[in-house]
């Protein structure tokens, strides 16, 4: 097994990723990022106060028709519209930040390595199925599909599994690299005052 984890990864996205990943990518995708976050769907929310159901962790689908019958019709309209539109090209922004993140920070190439930096795609799947999900309980309310609103629910609280388990690996790998230079830093100064 331990040959397999040192076996040069061949898998292509990880080859593709590693080509495209440079600082000024990253910088970039977070530009992006906070474009969405600060600006584009706080003008789509449009002060309704309504709490979108890809923003909770999971919910039962008598929760799902309860907030989905409260949203209104133009809520319910914005909202199937943002999830075809904004909520697709959002997550393929933060899956994309995150493994170009991750490739920068992880220098192997082994197969564990690839899969860490393949793990924010995973994200994006369950955020798309999610999507897919709640467009379908908005568009056919007050039809409910309640089988629909289960899967959906599940694949709400695995993309923030796999979220929050992406934001730890990077964050915990950014702080042991940062700790690291520090580090080296610290002894090539006080080689220096030895000499």
């Amino acid at each position: 097994m331990p040959d397999m984890l040192k076996m040069e990864a061949s898998f292509r996205p990880c080859q593709w990723l590693n080509r495209i990943s440079r600082p000024s990518v990253l910088v970039v995708l977070i530009v992006l990022y906070l474009v969405f976050v600060l600006l584009l769907f706080p003008a789509l929310g449009g002060g309704s106060g309504a709490v979108p159901l890809d923003l909770m962790f999971s919910y039962s689908p008598g929760q799902a028709y309860s907030m989905i019958g409260a949203y209104g019709p133009e809520v319910r309209h914005s909202y199937a519209i943002s999830a075809m539109t904004l909520d697709v090209a959002y997550p393929l922004t933060y899956s994309l930040l995150f493994s170009v993140w991750l490739t920068l920070l992880l220098k192997s190439n082994s197969r564990i390595a690839c899969v860490i930096r393949m793990l924010p795609f995973v994200i994006l799947i369950f955020d798309l199925l999610e999507n897919s999900g709640i467009v379908a309980m908005l568009v056919n309310y007050p039809q409910r599909l309640e089988m629909i609103a289960t899967a959906t629910s599940a694949a709400t609280s695995l993309k923030w599994v796999f979220a929050a388990t992406v934001i730890i690996l990077t964050l915990g790998i950014s702080l042991y690299r940062l700790v690291g230079i520090l580090l080296r830093r610290l002894k090539r100064n006080e080689s220096q005052k030895l000499t």
